[in-house]
C-alpha cells in the first residue's frame, strides 16, 4: 500500500463493466485457430466483482528511475504489457528531478508529471493501447506500456492479458503481465488480510515448469511472465529488476531454471504484500500452448475447502495442436 508521500496525479476512473451473454452453435468441431479466437473475451465484457475498484485504487507495477552520477537515468523496466485496469507507479530514485511525459499519440491524454528526487507519480491505465513517454530532463529515456484488451474466463476466477501478448510468438514475447481476479462468490476483493494463490506452469506435454506460492492483500494477483528466451532488452530489464526486490531461485523437476521476485510493493509494516509480482524462465520460449494454473489456497488465515482453481491457456500463434 501507498502511504507516505504526495501523489502527483490522482489515480484514474477504472474500467467499465459490462454484462453481455452471447450464444452460439457450431456445426463443426473448432480448428485450433478457431479455438484461440474463441479464448479470449473483450475487456468490455469484463464483469468486475463487487470490490474490484476498490482492490484497483492503490498502483500495482513498479517502474524506477535508479540514481545515476552520469545524469543518465533510465527507466527501469523500459517496456511492459499490462492489462487494462492496472495502475502504475514511477519512482524517481535519482538525486536529480525527473518527468513522465506521455506522447501525444497516447489512447488517452496524460498530463505531464514532474517527480522531485525520492518522490513518485501514479496513473491507472483503464483504456487499452500503446502509450509511449520519455523523462523531459532526459528524453533520450524512453519508455513503453502496452495495455491489454482481452481476458480468459474461468470457473472461479478470469485471466486478463496484458498487452496483446496472446496468442503469443516464441522469441518475439516480452515481459507480460497477467492478473487473476477471483469471482464474487469465490472470494471477497479487497481481503481483510490477503489471499494466498499457488500458482504452476506445465508445458504443451504436461510438464511441470514452475510452481510457487504469492500471499496478495488486495486479492487480485498481478503475475509478470518475463521470457528468458526474449529479447536482450527484456532480459536486460529484469536482470536490473533484480537488485530492487527479494527474489529467489527455483528449479524445476524438468530442469528449468526460474527467478522469482516481489512484490513490488508492501505496507508500513512490511506485512501485507500488494503490487506485481515476477516471475523470469523459460516459459513462453517454444511454439507450444502452455498452461497456467490458478488456485485459491487460503483467505487470510482460512484454508480454502478443495482450493477454488482454475487452467488458464497461454497459446501460441504457431502452434499446431488444439487448445480444447
Amino acid at each position: 500500500m501507498i502511504v507516505s508521500a504526495a501523489i502527483l496525479s490522482p489515480v484514474s476512473s477504472g474500467i467499465s463493466a459490462f454484462a453481455t451473454t452471447s450464444s452460439s452453435s457450431q456445426q463443426q468441431p473448432p480448428s485450433a485457430a478457431q479455438d484461440i479466437s474463441n479464448l479470449f473475451k473483450g475487456i468490455e465484457q469484463f464483469v468486475a466483482p463487487s470490490g474490484y475498484d476498490a482492490a484497483r485504487q492503490d498502483p500495482s507495477f513498479a517502474i524506477h528511475q535508479a540514481f545515476s552520477d552520469l545524469g543518465f537515468s533510465p527507466f527501469e523496466p523500459s517496456y511492459i504489457s499490462i492489462p487494462s485496469g492496472m495502475g502504475v507507479i514511477w519512482f524517481n530514485d535519482d538525486d536529480s528531478e525527473h518527468s513522465v511525459t506521455f506522447n501525444d499519440t497516447s489512447p488517452e491524454a496524460i498530463a505531464p508529471a514532474t517527480i522531485a528526487p525520492g518522490g513518485f507519480f501514479i496513473h491507472r491505465f483503464s483504456t487499452p493501447g500503446t502509450y509511449d513517454y520519455y523523462d523531459g530532463a532526459n528524453p533520450s529515456a524512453k519508455g513503453r506500456i502496452k495495455v491489454g484488451s482481452e481476458f480468459e474466463s474461468g470457473q472461479n476466477m478470469d485471466m486478463l492479458v496484458g498487452g496483446d501478448a496472446l496468442p503469443f510468438e516464441a522469441g518475439k514475447v516480452g515481459r507480460t503481465t497477467f492478473s487473476f481476479v477471483p469471482h464474487s462468490d469465490v472470494a471477497s476483493i479487497p481481503p481483510t488480510l490477503s489471499i494466498t494463490y499457488n500458482v504452476s506452469i506445465t508445458d504443451a506435454n504436461g510438464t511441470n515448469l514452475y510452481s510457487n506460492q504469492f500471499d496478495d492483500s488486495d486479492g487480485i494477483l498481478d503475475l509478470e511472465l518475463i521470457p528468458t528466451g526474449g529479447p536482450s532488452s527484456y532480459q536486460a530489464a529484469a536482470s536490473s529488476n533484480q537488485t530492487s526486490a527479494a527474489s529467489s531461485n527455483q528449479t524445476s523437476a524438468a530442469g528449468a531454471q526460474f527467478v522469482t521476485w516481489g512484490p513490488d510493493l508492501t505496507d508500513q509494516q512490511g506485512v501485507a504484500s500488494d503490487g506485481a509480482y515476477h516471475v523470469q524462465g523459460p516459459v513462453l520460449t517454444e511454439n507450444e500452448n502452455y498452461t497456467i494454473n490458478v488456485s485459491i489456497v487460503s483467505v487470510g488465515n482460512t484454508g480454502q475447502t478443495g482450493q477454488p482453481s482454475d487452467n488458464f491457456i497461454l497459446p501460441s500463434a504457431n502452434s499446431t495442436g488444439s487448445i480444447s
